[in-house]
């Protein structure tokens, strides 16, 4: 079996159900083959691209439904039904892969995102017959879309949802969403946050949008992040190819830097669902900051270098007294009332 076919007979399994203990140590031990790693990263890159360009071309949209509507494999099947799907597979990834090297021909060398540099909410406007939710600081929301998908809310957030016949999109335009997206594989749902689309068929994972910088973490399924088209279009930036996210691996996009992917703390990322935050020798600025996005009354803090302190441990959302009273006891720093009635911080003694 050549790596390409290796590849293809894989994504039938991974796209079908979970894979077992043994199945996981065989994977793992194809995969360990440099040849068989980069057939299946280009495996992945050029399915992806059927999930963005195969509406717009007869041809593409028929070979990726007849991949999409072929019967789930079931748990013993025998091996000319596995070895079918995988041939229609294949076939798809050679075509697939022809696109996705036309499409990021001379974009590899110095690429770097571009994410928008303005508010994220700043120019995100509903359309007629969209729905709007949104949430105030320190608020969460949990809200059930009309296809059964749930969106939890975190704090000062909006969401733009509209749907149609054929694709199920919402717009991040601020804020943090957790979904749990009800599967339906005739209608990809996808997530506008900046200048990044997040498109899934059912999967569970979260978005984070704050001016200059987007977030994407996958607990359930997979997604692949990809630039908006329009936004792709209008820009300057070099092609990307798309980002094809495993559970429990995070997607972070900042202006002026290239874009990262690596694992992540699965329980410490969704403790703000419980209202806790989780530092871990965090400087005390982005602790601050983090603080202050559940609260109407931001703690400020001195410029005498105070900010550069570290800070670890576990500490309740939209409570900043509660966070100024244990940071008192844990760091050489002072609380002072300022005129109109916030909190600052600045050095003083060890505690």
């Amino acid at each position: 079996m050549s790596p390409s076919e290796g590849a293809a007979h894989w994504l039938v399994i991974h796209d079908s159900r979970p894979l077992n203990p043994g199945e996981e140590a065989e994977f793992a031990a194809w995969i360990a083959d440099s040849g068989n790693a980069e057939a299946w990263r280009s495996a992945n890159n050029a399915m992806a691209v059927f999930d963005f360009d195969s509406g717009h071309d007869a041809n593409l949209r028929a070979l990726r439904q007849a991949a999409l509507e072929a019967q789930p494999v079931p748990k013993v099947r025998p091996a000319f039904v596995l070895g079918a799907l995988a041939a229609s597979v294949l076939a798809l990834i050679a075509v697939g892969t022809a696109m996705h090297q036309v499409a990021t021909e001379g974009g590899r060398k110095g690429a770097e995102t571009r994410i928008a540099a303005s508010a994220p909410d700043s120019g995100a406007q509903s359309t007629p017959g969209s729905l709007e939710y949104s949430t105030r600081a320190g608020e969460r929301r949990t809200i059930r879309l009309a296809d059964g998908t749930s969106v939890t809310l975190n704090t000062r957030s909006r969401l733009i949802v509209a749907f149609t016949e054929k694709r199920r999109v919402v717009r991040l335009a601020s804020g943090q969403a957790l979904f749990e997206v009800a599967h339906d594989r005739n209608r990809p749902f996808a997530v506008i946050a900046a200048d990044r689309q997040i498109t899934a068929l059912g999967t569970v994972f979260e978005v984070r949008v704050d001016p200059g910088r987007v977030n994407v973490v996958l607990f359930q399924g997979r997604v692949v992040v990809d630039r908006v088209p329009d936004a792709a279009a209008g820009s300057a930036a070099v092609p990307l190819a798309p980002t094809i996210l495993q559970p429990g691996q995070g997607f972070s996009a900042e202006l002026g830097t290239p874009q990262k992917v690596g694992a992540v703390d699965v329980e410490r990322q969704l403790l703000w669902r419980d209202g806790f935050v989780e530092f871990d020798d965090e400087p005390l600025g982005r602790a601050v900051a983090e603080i202050n996005r559940y609260s109407s009354h931001p703690i400020t803090l001195n410029d005498d270098g105070v900010a550069a302190l570290h800070v670890s441990g576990v500490y309740r959302t939209g409570a900043p007294g509660q966070f100024i009273d244990a940071i008192q006891g844990i760091l050489p720093v002072e609380a002072h009332p300022t005129t109109d009635g916030n909190v600052e911080l600045s050095l003083g003694k060890h505690p």
